[in-house]
């Protein structure tokens, strides 16, 4: 289930309201794409009271047709509006999982059209980031595994009823139902993570914090723990700690593009500098990093054959890095980023940061766990400068690293 697709976006216009409404909103205007599907006419082209009635159908009654024919007709009565897209397509993605084997490549590349949507329309959006986040999990190219328990079935079905209550915005309700589920199973961090959001949407924040917290206690490389409390903070005005409970999502997860975009969201609103580059690692034309790409490929395969027998494959990866960081004083966009982060000792951690692929996702847990501070250090202070330090969180018991 989708949560809360835009809870930065509100929750820093209610704090930074002095801010330019620009600042958190929207960068991009949405462009034109061709309708996934036919609507069913309804006479309340109202969309949003169509996005309501959809859910309802899903969650409450299990009836999937009529909940696509209105999540249909809700992108169509408002074809700009990103964030009914984006709840298709986790509408569409579960549809997927449920289906005849048949259907799910049908409803898999419907889910994938508006993800990239949403990703190509605003690509600088905290909204972009959920959808690449999205467009991940139907890839399964997830490298970060996330922490899973097996719970017995009263949890199970409790957590069920409670995800229909939450999707129907039956949310009182709902959080009875997710209690009973942590109950049953106390070690399940994702369901912490959700009765504390329910929590949050009710707007008792200070229960939420709690109930965040001890999912984080359960788990604390819960990304979503992390980026939810992050909201939670900024509702209970404590900056400082909203920002470095995200800057922990991405170090939780660094290919969590939700979190990264969601500090960016936090730069722009502070008019803070940002300093994340993303690679295109193609030696093409007009990149401007492109032959910096090709040094590196030739020193990576060249440090693999200096090194037959097992090493690291962080070692590996930093030994190309400085090289190809030797062969150029003029270095593109995302190069300039790693010359940075070597210049400031925290080329290990941009490393996983920015080049994260399988081989160095084996090593981060590890690596994560003993450089946690100097991992939160370098986003804070090289790609957040203007960032709250991380010092200001001191003396916090909800703290988990």
């Amino acid at each position: 289930m989708i949560r809360r697709a835009l809870p930065v976006l509100a929750t820093l216009t209610i704090l930074f309201a002095a801010q330019p409404a620009g600042a958190v909103k929207s960068t991009r205007p949405s462009s034109a794409k061709p309708k996934l599907g036919p609507a069913a006419q309804f006479a309340r082209p109202n969309a949003n009271e169509l996005l309501r009635e959809a859910k309802e159908l899903w969650h409450l009654k299990a009836d999937y047709t009529g909940a696509l024919a209105k999540f249909n007709a809700a992108v169509d009565a408002d074809p700009e509006d990103n964030d009914i897209r984006l709840q298709r397509a986790g509408f569409l993605e579960r549809l997927s999982a449920i289906v005849v084997p048949n259907d799910k490549a049908q409803f898999r590349a419907r889910a994938q059209a508006d993800f990239e949507h949403i990703a190509a329309s605003d690509p600088d959006s905290l909204i972009a980031g959920i959808a690449r986040d999205g467009l991940t999990r139907l890839t399964g190219e997830s490298l970060i595994e996330v922490r899973r328990v097996t719970c017995p079935e009263p949890a199970t079905k409790a957590r069920a009823l409670a995800n229909s209550l939450y999707g129907a915005r039956r949310y009182a309700e709902a959080a009875v139902e997710y209690e009973k589920a942590t109950i049953a199973c106390p070690d399940d961090a994702a369901a912490w993570v959700d009765f504390a959001d329910s929590y949050y949407v009710l707007e008792d924040y200070g229960r939420a914090k709690e109930l965040f917290v001890r999912a984080l206690s359960v788990d604390p490389w819960n990304r979503d723990a992390h980026r939810f409390l992050s909201d939670t903070e900024v509702q209970l005005n404590n900056v400082a700690r909203a920002v470095h409970h995200l800057v922990l999502a991405v170090v939780s997860d660094p290919t969590h593009e939700a979190g990264w975009s969601a500090l960016r969201a936090y730069a722009n609103a502070m008019e803070w500098k940002w300093n994340r580059a993303y690679g295109d690692r193609k030696g093409k034309s007009g990149n401007a990093d492109g032959a910096l790409w090709v040094a590196y490929e030739a020193a990576k395969a060249n440090a693999r054959s200096a090194h037959p027998e097992p090493t690291s494959s962080l070692a590996i990866e930093r030994e190309a890095v400085k090289t190809a960081l030797s062969t150029s004083k003029e270095p593109g966009p995302f190069w300039s980023m790693m010359a940075r982060a070597e210049r400031a000792d925290f080329l290990d951690e941009a490393i996983f940061m920015h080049m994260l692929d399988a081989e160095l996702a084996a090593e981060y847990p590890a690596f994560r766990e003993a450089n946690a501070e100097r991992l939160a250090s370098y986003l804070e202070t090289v790609i957040l400068p203007e960032a709250p330090p991380a010092a200001l969180e001191s003396g916090n018991s909800e703290q988990a690293h």
